[in-house]
């Protein structure tokens, strides 16, 4: 006789994000359940901010609210070079590390997809970003504009709207790092395409026929973004913001497909 027990095991579900709040938890936990995060916040908030707060102090004579939009701006235009160059750095070896160390053989033999190890990835390194390394010195650097004689809202949503694309420039470079890390096994590589991808397309009017495509490319956030605290808005800016939105979504999906792929 064949007693059945009345708990019976749940099957695994065949979910693509099976296993996503493991690897996402794993990553908070990596960046900020130590103190280590702290001297992240110090570095970030001296590569970005400070450069930009250091050249508008001093006994300026330029009126409060031109001084506060030009550290603003100076904020917006000087940190985000860094900032995209530290994304890159910061995760080109967030797949390759796994491969290196064998511990993605260990992540794969759970129940856990392998498009959830990449998704739980990116949420942890785009709330790094969105706090750690454009966040805090971003509102440090607003503060600071506040104090130097910047209305309180009136700037506001025109400075929040600019975060939102640098913010998306930083996604665009998060998912492309994920993608190369996926297909490639060396972080050379991975570092060097990457940058190649930037520096190329900040490089785009260098040349005459490219330059009439940059406006409407993840390059031209950047400007887009410095002239909105100015007060300026060009139209392209929802094409550029769409296509670069695109083309992350794309790149997750292609590292999603090859780690399907992967032989371990």
């Amino acid at each position: 006789m064949v007693v059945r027990s009345k708990s019976e095991l749940q099957p695994i579900t065949n979910s693509w994000l099976r296993g996503f709040r493991a690897v996402y938890n794993k990553e908070l936990v990596r960046h900020f359940g130590n103190k280590r995060f702290l001297s992240q916040l110090v570095l970030w908030c001296a590569i970005s901010a400070s450069p930009a707060i250091g050249l508008t102090f001093g006994g300026s004579t330029e009126l409060p609210i031109v001084r506060g939009t030009s550290l603003l701006t100076l904020f917006l235009w000087l940190g985000t070079v860094p900032m995209s160059i530290g994304t890159i750095i910061l995760t080109q070896g967030a797949i390759i590390e796994e491969k290196m160390t064998q511990t993605l053989l260990w992540i794969c033999s759970k129940p856990l997809s392998r498009p959830a190890l990449i998704m739980g990835k990116f949420a942890g390194y785009a709330v790094f970003l969105g706090s750690i390394v454009l966040g805090v010195p971003a509102l440090i650097t607003y503060i600071t504009a506040i104090i130097y004689g910047l209305p309180l809202l009136t700037f506001l949503p025109g400075f929040l709207i600019s975060l939102l694309m640098i913010y998306l420039l930083l996604l665009f470079l998060l998912a492309l790092t994920l993608m190369l890390g996926a297909c490639f096994n060396h972080i050379g590589t991975v570092t060097a395409i990457a940058f190649f991808v930037y520096v190329g397309g900040a490089s785009l009017n260098s040349n005459q026929q490219l330059q009439k495509i940059e406006p409407y490319t993840f390059s031209a956030l950047q400007r887009y973004a410095v002239e909105i605290v100015s007060g300026r808005f060009h139209p392209e800016a929802w094409i550029a913001m769409g296509t670069t939105l695109l083309l992350t979504i794309l790149f997750l999906l292609i590292a999603f497909w090859q780690m399907e792929r992967y032989e371990l």
